[in-house]
């Protein structure tokens, strides 16, 4: 079940240019001054750096909400998850990624892949909310197969 490697949070040394300017999504919109700001990251990411950890993900469960192997999650052990979140559980002294839920006083490990089931937390499976996960960095370039054939099906559409 290793469907993490985990790396402690650092500290920043080179802060990365941040454009004051939001980047539109759904329209473009004209080109408007701008002010250059610095951003760390880690302190974007987390008010409690040491609660925060970085992991790198090794399975497959999590696909459906978009988290596919090698992506790299940020951990925050000082968050209290709430149904629907993103979990790093811990079972059997192994760390599982998967969402966490609550419903009708049961809990449970959702996977987000069809082919895993769901873990409910039991008499005889005992697992521990280790952090939740609220950030993700996704290499959007190992994605672009199938982001072409998604347009290649628009495009014939």
């Amino acid at each position: 079940m290793k469907d993490l490697k985990l790396f402690k949070r650092g500290i920043a040394t080179t802060l990365i240019p941040l454009y004051a300017e939001a980047i539109h999504a759904g329209f473009e919109s004209p080109a408007a001054d701008y002010e250059e700001e610095r951003i760390d990251l880690n302190a974007y990411v987390s008010r409690y750096p040491a609660a925060t950890f970085f992991a790198r993900v090794t399975g497959d469960c999590m696909i459906g909400s978009g988290i596919f192997p090698n992506d790299l999650l940020v951990v925050d052990k000082s968050l209290t998850p709430s149904s629907g979140d993103i979990v790093v559980g811990i079972i059997d002294s192994e760390f599982i990624l998967r969402s966490y839920y609550k419903k009708n006083g049961k809990e449970y490990l959702m996977p987000d892949n069809k082919r895993f089931q769901p873990i409910e937390r039991n008499e005889t499976t005992q697992f521990e909310i280790w952090g939740v996960v609220p950030y993700s960095i996704l290499d959007q370039r190992r994605r672009i197969g199938s982001r072409l054939s998604r347009f290649d099906l628009l495009i014939k559409g």
